[in-house]
């Protein structure tokens, strides 16, 4: 089964979960990509950049599918943060991470969906908003 997963960024829960049903539009500038856990990769994502290690991804619209969930605020602020060798690094142990558990992702796909969403997570911080991502 293929999962379709968009981050966008968002002023609130409230418009964040108001884009459950279709998803996010243009207007949202949404990165698109698919087909791995994103729940997890959170979690591993928020670990490996502050040594967190919680589960802080909150989920803002549970209607069922399509599912809307917001990114950790410590996690936002470390993607917005994190500079061109910080991405990279955590590319490669994410990669690693998920190549211990049997999936293998190419190098150059981390990297770009790494930054992409790190340059949503800077504009989230911009404009006071939040990082959000909607799967289906």
């Amino acid at each position: 089964m293929s999962t379709i997963i968009k981050f966008f960024v968002a002023p609130d829960d409230e418009v964040a979960a108001g884009v459950a049903k279709g998803g996010p539009g243009d207007d949202l500038n949404p990165a698109v990509y698919g087909n791995f856990d994103v729940w997890t990769a959170l979690g591993e994502w928020d670990t490996i950049l502050t040594g967190a290690g919680a589960d802080n991804t909150d989920v803002v619209s549970d209607d069922g599918d399509p599912l809307v969930l917001a990114a950790s605020p410590t996690l936002t602020a470390a993607l917005a943060g994190a500079d061109a060798a910080t991405v990279a690094r955590t590319g490669e142990r994410w990669r690693t991470l998920r190549a211990d558990e049997g999936e293998d992702f190419d190098e150059e796909l981390v990297h770009d969906l790494l930054t992409e969403i790190a340059g949503l997570a800077a504009a989230a911080r911009r404009t006071d908003g939040d990082l959000y991502c909607w799967v289906c």
